[in-house]
């Protein structure tokens, strides 16, 4: 495909995204399939399949197969939804078949997305988080995993769908270390550090979610956490128990985890799959239903790799999705009682 592969040192997985990422960010040939098609032929298998977030119109934004697919139900809509968007990746890590980004980005509404009414605030400026990960087949990318956190984008169309966090939301920061933005870089990588980081990665994810009782001991006591909006940023550990995971742990019993993706390129991992379990408790001010729930979720971590820690960790959650298996719509709280005041 191109000269990617010849001309990047990179891992190929990420020589192959980030070209295919520059395509996007710079609206080459955006609103012409034709072209647009062909470019993303370059980067993308003919059967490729785009994994994306929850949303009640079918006709929108659910997961697509092939590029024409694709560009129908999440490029063109995206497009017409904000306006001048700048991308601001945090983390990027690679391996030769896998890869991950954790990302926010800036812009302005100029239309609806997902029947989430952006066009109730033309012009205002528009917070988003977003992850992805990646499966290549060969050179190119066969699967990938992309999510909104929509609740925010709901906050910013001027509605809070979910009841106001006790820890601040929307905040997100790069990670706390001079690895490179996004980091990291992988020509200074120590080829040893990511096997041991997707270990104590691991172990942090099963010992929370399924097995512990109190956050995992490779949390640092100051440890950094940015969750999605509806949850907010923890500022150390004490926060990160409290208003996250001894709530997730009340709400849902018998959890287990699914990963689809676990890839870390030296002190960075990024790990995206399903948390299965029972609605048995309140959650975001939602009463227990009892129903069984799966909770798409995508993590980003840096781990002190030398000292065996984990001081920062990234979340986003499908939480429309979630909501949709207990019988609860979000996007039926686009109403007066949920206006944002402002």
């Amino acid at each position: 495909m191109g000269d990617v592969g010849d001309s990047c040192v990179d891992p190929k997985a990420k020589c192959v995204i980030r070209e295919m990422d520059d395509m996007i960010a710079n609206h080459v040939a955006w609103d012409n399939k034709t072209a647009w098609i062909a470019i993303m032929e370059e980067f993308f298998t003919e059967n490729m399949i785009y994994d994306t977030n929850y949303n009640p119109n079918e006709d929108e934004l659910n997961n697509s197969t092939g590029i024409e697919d694709w560009f129908y139900q999440e490029h063109i809509p995206y497009n017409l939804a904000f306006d001048n968007v700048t991308f601001s990746q945090m983390i990027f890590a690679s391996e030769e078949e896998t890869a991950t980004t954790t990302t926010y980005a800036l812009g302005t509404w100029k239309g609806d997305i997902g029947t989430i009414p952006g066009s109730e605030r033309l012009g205002e400026v528009v917070t988003m988080r977003i992850y992805d990960f990646y499966i290549m087949d060969g050179d190119k990318i066969f699967y990938n995993w992309m999510l909104l956190d929509f609740v925010e984008l709901m906050y910013y169309a001027g509605y809070r769908v979910l009841p106001e966090a006790p820890l601040r939301e929307g905040w997100v920061q790069a990670p706390a270390a001079m690895d490179g933005i996004p980091a990291p870089i992988s020509r200074l990588v120590n080829p040893m550090d990511g096997p041991t980081a997707k270990l104590l990665v691991e172990e942090v994810l099963l010992h929370d979610l399924v097995y512990g009782t109190e956050p995992s001991h490779l949390w640092t006591d100051e440890m950094k956490w940015y969750g999605p909006f509806g949850i907010g940023f923890a500022n150390n550990k004490i926060e990160y128990e409290t208003f996250y995971l001894k709530q997730l742990r009340e709400a849902f019993s018998d959890r287990q985890v699914e990963i689809n993706v676990l890839s870390c390129e030296g002190a960075y991992c990024g790990v995206n799959g399903f948390i299965h379990g029972v609605h048995t408790g309140p959650w975001l001010g939602e009463e227990a239903t009892n129903m069984p729930i799966k909770i798409r979720f995508g993590f980003h971590y840096r781990v002190d790799v030398r000292n065996r820690v984990i001081p920062e960790g990234y979340a986003l959650f499908d939480i429309p999705g979630a909501f949709s298996q207990l019988g609860i719509n979000l996007f039926d709280r686009f109403t007066p009682e949920y206006a944002v005041e402002n």
